[in-house]
């Protein structure tokens, strides 16, 4: 959700730990503050940090842009590509220079997210699949591993039952094997889809539905930890069971009022490493950062924020953002964190929205990642 930012100037003091928040029920859920929070002091609050590269702006103007995934290509990783939603038209397909390779003219695509290992007739593909607010449905495609180009391969529209489909996130469970699909909706609704093969297309059918409380959008699930983490906009980040029969017990990893926290929560991720170790990143529109949260025990580490260089400007209103810690190239040899960016701008000009991408080695190095 869009809204109007003020640019904070940053002070001095880094966040490097956060009490875990106890299990909790919806409907029971108590608001922490600031408190269950210590500060290092020889630290900025939020590090400012330069992006590397951006995408090629989309093709429609005012708000557009929102979500971005990642396919890695197994092959040949510099051939990867980054597949983003235009949400007033469809998804675009860049490399990893930022450059348009397709475009997809499918409708609002809001979220996008992508697995492999999905098998599918005779194949093995990634499966890409976004929420599209056009027929209010879950739209799907695999990904064509010689070109990076995508093909529809949706068995039927498969229809929300919510009044709006809005975020959208892929899980793979590590104890089936089975892929699911979570929609969220703008009065706290989740739908968590089963998606399955059915000859050579991918059909689905809804097997949990559960109420956050508030509009929430940022969805991602742990595949290692089957765990799901739902953004609501304007209270918390909150963690669930990602397993189908897990119900709504919760636990909160953020609010809006702790330090360095800033309503709207927006686009969540997972920066993956070996043994289920990695980070949780949240988009804290507010304020326009990116807050960092160890992945096992959810302690939160800093927060960091992308702005102007000599020919990369910032982000600022971020939606969507998505990481990975694959092998690339030497410009990114342990992965990125790409974000959306709601106000692109090149000198005095501004431009359509965009994507900006930064080298992770960036991140880590600035909040002092390899110490926690």
């Amino acid at each position: 959700m869009k809204k109007t930012i003020l640019i904070l100037t940053v002070s001095a003091a880094i966040l490097t730990s956060c009490k875990r928040q106890p299990v909790e029920t919806h409907g029971s859920a108590s608001q922490t503050g600031n408190d269950s929070i210590s500060l290092k002091k020889d630290q900025p609050e939020i590090i400012n940090l330069i992006a590397d590269m951006e995408t090629e702006p989309v093709a429609t103007g005012d708000d557009a842009a929102d979500d971005a995934c990642i396919w890695y290509n197994t092959a040949t990783p510099e051939g990867s590509t980054i597949i983003g939603t235009n949400k007033k038209q469809g998804l675009v397909v860049y490399d990893l220079k930022g450059k348009q390779l397709f475009q997809y003219p499918v409708g609002r695509v809001n979220n996008v997210d992508i697995r492999d290992g999905f098998a599918l007739g005779r194949d093995t593909v990634a499966l890409v699949a976004a929420t599209n607010r056009s027929d209010n449905t879950i739209s799907v495609f695999k990904v064509n591993k010689a070109d990076g180009s995508l093909q529809n391969v949706a068995a039927r529209k498969l229809v929300s039952e919510m009044p709006e489909v809005y975020g959208f996130g892929m899980y793979r469970s590590p104890e089936t094997g089975k892929f699911y699909g979570f929609i969220t909706g703008k009065e706290g609704e989740v739908e968590q889809w089963e998606m399955f093969a059915k000859g050579d297309k991918v059909d689905g059918k809804i097997v949990r539905k559960f109420q956050v409380g508030s509009q929430t959008e940022g969805v991602v699930a742990d595949d290692h930890h089957a765990k799901v983490y739902i953004g609501e906009e304007n209270v918390a980040l909150w963690k669930y069971g990602a397993e189908p029969g897990d119900g709504t017990e919760r636990e909160k990893v953020a609010s809006v009022t702790d330090r360095n926290m800033k309503s709207d929560f927006e686009g969540v991720t997972i920066y993956p490493q070996d043994g289920g170790k990695g980070y949780v990143i949240l988009s804290s529109q507010g304020n326009n950062s990116y807050a960092v949260f160890d992945r096992e025990e959810n302690t939160y580490l800093g927060s960091f924020a992308l702005v102007a260089g000599e020919t990369v400007d910032g982000t600022y209103d971020t939606d969507g953002i998505d990481a990975t810690s694959r092998y690339f190239n030497e410009k990114y040899p342990q992965g990125f964190f790409i974000a959306q960016d709601g106000a692109n701008t090149q000198g005095k000009d501004t431009l359509n929205q965009n994507f900006k991408v930064i080298d992770w080695r960036k991140v880590a190095e600035g909040l002092h990642l390899d110490k926690h």
